[in-house]
């Protein structure tokens, strides 16, 4: 009798959630990075930071640039958007970018245009922060 090669892959996606969970947690980011965790932005530490509302705000200048980590164990498929839906990058510094491998690091361009602008995460549609740039 063969193997249901459905069984394997469904041993291979438990194993894919199961393993990350079972390892202990990784450094925070630096100051001044945005740290992404399993599902959602980690924003303490930043000056502009905000954690109070219903989303992470961040408040830039023009000019500036932000610097994203991936300090979890799981993959992030981060750009403008919402609630896990990708938007064209308009007037923002942001494109999509995946964040496949833990501590990796990304810099935004610098933001250019003054404005309010969300970031989404494709894998964790509740991962979501606010982009304030001011003059």
């Amino acid at each position: 009798m063969r193997f249901p090669k459905i069984l394997l892959a469904a041993a291979l996606v438990v194993a894919g959630v199961a393993v990350p969970l079972s390892l202990p947690p990784l450094p925070g980011p630096p100051h001044g990075v945005i740290g992404m965790g399993h599902e959602g932005y980690e924003v303490y530490g930043i000056d502009g930071a905000d954690n109070t509302g219903d989303m992470p705000v961040v408040t830039i200048h023009v000019g500036q640039t932000l610097s994203f980590q991936n300090n979890s164990r799981w993959i992030h498929v981060i750009g403008p958007g919402d609630k896990g839906l990708l938007a064209p990058p308009g007037a923002g510094a942001m494109t999509p970018r995946k964040m496949l491998e833990e501590n990796e690091t990304y810099t935004t361009p610098p933001w250019n245009t003054a404005g309010v602008y969300v970031i989404t995460c494709t894998v964790h549609p509740e991962m979501n922060a606010r982009v304030v740039v001011v003059p």
